[in-house]
């Protein structure tokens, strides 16, 4: 994990968000470690991908809302 930079992870999160809007954040974070080839999504994987996801809300890069993630207006 610690080999993947956050930008990069972050990348790949919002191409996934980019390409199936609506996605919700379990299914995002399968489909992420799918991409870098991780089997299972273990504690430090799951943390990391959860904290770039939550990254790309606070800068306004992806909105979640009940119907799930979504590119944010504008991006």
């Amino acid at each position: 994990m610690a080999e993947v930079p956050a930008a990069e992870r972050q990348f790949v999160l919002r191409n996934v968000v980019d390409e199936s809007p609506g996605v919700h954040r379990e299914d995002l974070l399968r489909e992420a470690a799918r991409f870098f080839g991780w089997a299972r999504l273990g504690v430090d994987i799951r943390d990391a991908l959860s904290g770039d996801i939550d990254a790309l809300i606070a800068t306004g890069e992806v909105a979640e809302s009940e119907g799930g993630l979504m590119p944010a207006e504008g991006a």
